[in-house]
């Protein structure tokens, strides 16, 4: 059997816009943030869907229940699948943290493999264990039939380039070169052994020609 697992990033935040950390910090989607959610809704609404499993954050959630909510569909919230924990540098700037602790936060995104954290945060390191367990418990328990299987994780963006990571067997120091845009879509298909990534970063439900309705 096959399964077709669809990762997708919440919608627009308040700390998105404010070039803030999140990390486990809990902000609310902006109007945009709800648009682009809702616009997703509608590219996938006629894609059958078995199952949805999402961070536990409310950006993560309120993203889940406009894209899938209504559908019929089991929601479970998964706190494994939150952002990575940013420690004493959460909600505050990116531009206030990389002038501050500069040494600090270079080695956090040049030495991923090798322990480097915020204060008091995790690494990228064990974010990455922290996340492929629960990925891998979620494949495994929804492995079994013979029919092929659609499932959805609605989670974060750096938790979605930890999979893709995975997925494309690369060292963990080149997460950085995967970008995730608000609401975009993934999708990865698993067959035994193989996996495929055949869709990445995609954001074409947010384009002029998907205003039809």
């Amino acid at each position: 059997m096959t399964i077709k697992l669809l990762l997708i990033r919440h919608g627009e935040s308040e700390d998105n816009v404010q070039r803030k950390i999140s990390g486990f910090s809990n902000v609310n989607l902006t109007e945009k943030g709800v648009w682009q959610a809702k616009k997703l809704k509608y590219r996938l609404k006629d894609m059958p869907v078995d199952i949805v499993y999402c961070s536990d954050l409310k950006r993560a959630i309120h993203t889940t229940n406009i894209v899938f909510g209504g559908r019929g569909i089991d929601i479970l919230q998964k706190p494994n699948l939150k952002e990575v924990y940013l420690g004493d540098w959460e909600s505050r700037p990116f531009e206030e943290i990389q002038s501050r602790e500069k040494d600090r936060y270079t080695s956090w995104f040049e030495n991923p493999d090798e322990k480097a954290s915020a204060p008091r945060g995790e690494s990228l390191a064990d974010f990455n264990d922290r996340v492929m367990t629960e990925v891998n418990n979620i494949l495994q328990k929804n492995n079994h039939g013979e029919k092929d299987k659609t499932i959805a994780i609605v989670c974060h963006g750096l938790a979605i380039r930890i999979v893709l990571c995975n997925a494309l067997n690369l060292e963990l120091k080149n997460i950085w070169y995967i970008k995730q845009k608000s609401t975009a879509l993934n999708i990865i298909d698993y067959n035994g052994s193989k996996r495929f990534v055949s869709l990445l970063n995609d954001t074409s439900h947010l384009e002029d020609w998907w205003k039809k309705n």
